[in-house]
């Protein structure tokens, strides 16, 4: 009978582990995505659906641009800051500061 090592002699060696952060790394930086630009329309609608979930109550999701990824809250906002360019919105009793510069989406849920 022949006792070799199996899989574990075709498996690749991890001589360095800074090697295998940097490929981590490097995965994680493909899969990011440019922050979209959003026309006018879209602002628009984008404005209308938020003035409706703070004058009613209603709730909303949002999709936020963060970093390469987009990020998703479903809540209802509690206050529009024009001056300072963000919204409050309460997401299970927390409520998230969110940047409108950040803001590339929003729907009614």
């Amino acid at each position: 009978m022949i006792r070799d090592r199996g899989l574990k002699k075709w498996q690749a060696a991890s001589f360095l582990p800074q090697q295998w952060t940097m490929l981590k790394g490097i995965y994680h930086d493909d899969t990011k995505v440019k922050k979209p630009v959003l026309d006018e329309q879209q602002l628009e609608d984008i404005n209308i659906i938020v003035m409706d979930s703070l004058n009613y109550t209603l709730p909303i999701k949002v999709t936020i641009w963060s970093n390469g990824f987009f990020i998703h809250f479903v809540g209802i906002v509690t206050k529009v800051d024009s001056i300072m360019m963000y919204i409050l919105i309460e997401i299970n009793n927390n409520v998230e500061k969110i940047m409108i510069n950040d803001i590339t989406g929003v729907e009614r849920v």
